[in-house]
């Protein structure tokens, strides 16, 4: 890299460009991840697409590698990278919303919290993750499961249309109707393709209100709670989401002092409908047992967004692992039980979250999204402040995690998993033929694998000359 070409690349940026002799280089390059600790050669700060152009257009030309983050929450630290060239979306983070259309556009930088502010001003709501900080980007690019999935699908599952940078410098536009297979791709397929610099989705009409909250049990009764989460998800409407979360009660003024930083089992619902209708709807949940804590109120669907992030803090060591099930039955639930009666700090979260509903009637081939089968989704958040604890927090998470797939198909959802997993993971996620479909897109748009840090897809080979 030569100061020339360094400032030749300054002086076509809007944006910033920030090197390791820069004072904020340090704070710049940080992750949502602890653990992940990088160091770019270059980082692009953009503010557009032209910078975008700018960023991958002296990556080429200096052999740079090419990292892309969004909101930086990637646990497997893909939004950063060593010695590459950076592209940081984090500044691009406009919403608009069409309250007409009922559709939501974001760019690449924008956060959960970004989108779910912008369109609940309409009552709208575009189906998304579960912490507000969560980049738009990363999650819709690898699937998106979130609190409204049962109802409405994968955030994949309603994007409309994306706009690509194409590592040549291209610009393209893919929906339904252009770029159909890089459409397809791009919906579950991570960020394997280009660099998307905005989304436009789908928004459903739910809120402002919510009717939401936990309820929650001593952990020593998880093995019940797990029970009566198997007998009654089945029979509850699309509009309510049940997850069972182990966790330890955060400390904040709206849960009973006396119970706060206690470990517990809790139903954690949300009600996506009427907020009248909800209380009928979650009246057999709080009626189970004998809760030590019945926190379900309505409120507006922003703060419900932003319920787990407490449970989910920055600048903590992150490793994760994830599972689906196939089945759920004792076995697996006194596993699951056994596995959340033992957390390895106080900040570690387990979470159960029945898949089935309206991610299951998609059809398997409509989108890259490999996982269509209903099923239990196991999320294993292990986190922790402190980094001499590494070793032994993350031998736990590996010995749960494989105490999980011995009930497993090797399938896991690619945004939950930590970098040294997910990279294993990968083809035990796509079938072969949808990883050959999903390479062959790859080849066409990134024939030389520049964009490799993300959810790899190598791109096919070329054909032979005698095959051309």
């Amino acid at each position: 890299m030569n100061s020339p070409a360094l400032e030749q690349l300054r002086a076509a940026l809007r944006g910033q460009l920030v090197t390791p002799a820069d004072a904020e280089y340090d704070t710049v390059r940080r992750v949502f991840n602890a653990m992940i600790d990088r160091r770019p050669a270059l980082i692009v700060r953009c503010l557009n697409t032209a910078d975008v152009l700018a960023a991958l257009a002296h990556a080429r030309e200096e052999g740079l590698p090419v990292a892309v983050r969004g909101g930086g929450h990637s646990i497997a630290g893909h939004g950063t990278c060593d010695g590459g060239l950076l592209i940081d979306m984090s500044l691009m983070r406009a919403v608009h919303v069409d309250p007409a259309r009922r559709t939501v556009r974001a760019q690449a930088g924008a956060t959960l919290g970004d989108v779910d502010r912008e369109s609940q001003v309409h009552g709208l709501a575009v189906p998304s993750g579960q912490v507000s900080e969560t980049g738009i980007a990363g999650l819709t690019l690898s699937g998106g499961m979130g609190m409204l999935q049962r109802k409405y699908g994968l955030t994949c599952d309603n994007l409309l249309s994306v706009d690509m940078v194409t590592v040549n410098g291209e610009l393209v536009t893919a929906n339904a109707e252009q770029n159909t297979e890089l459409f397809w791709a791009v919906r579950g397929g991570g960020g394997n393709f280009g660099v998307v610099t905005s989304f436009e989705y789908r928004a459903h009409p739910v809120g402002p209100m919510m009717l939401a909250g936990i309820v929650a049990h001593p952990v020593e009764e998880a093995a019940a709670v797990l029970e009566f989460l198997h007998e009654q998800i089945a029979d509850t409407p699309d509009e309510l989401s049940t997850d069972v979360v182990f966790l330890r009660v955060p400390r904040l003024e709206f849960f009973p002092e006396e119970h706060q930083g206690r470990p517990v089992v809790a139903f954690f619902l949300r009600y996506a409908g009427d907020v009248e209708d909800g209380w009928e709807v979650v009246r057999r949940f709080r009626e189970f047992g004998e809760p030590l804590i019945d926190a379900i109120a309505p409120m507006p669907l922003v703060h419900v967004q932003s319920m787990l992030d407490p449970a989910n803090p920055r600048d903590h060591q992150q490793y994760w692992t994830s599972e689906f099930l196939p089945r759920f039955g004792p076995a697996e639930r006194e596993t699951v039980a056994r596995i959340g009666a033992d957390l390895p700090s106080p900040e570690t979260v387990m979470q159960v979250i029945p898949f089935d509903a309206e991610p299951t009637r998609i059809p398997a081939d409509a989108t890259a999204f490999a996982h269509r089968e209903e099923s239990w989704l196991i999320h294993i958040v292990g986190q922790w402040a402190n980094p001499a604890e590494n070793d032994r927090c993350r031998s736990w998470v590996r010995d749960a995690g494989a105490q999980l797939r011995a009930f497993g198909t090797g399938a896991a959802y690619l945004n939950l998993l930590s970098g040294d997993e997910a990279d294993m993971r990968v083809n035990a996620f796509w079938s072969d033929d949808r990883l050959r479909r999903l390479a062959e897109v790859k080849a066409q748009y990134d024939p030389d694998n520049l964009l490799r840090f993300n959810h790899n897809i190598p791109p096919a080979p070329a054909p032979a000359k005698d095959e051309r």
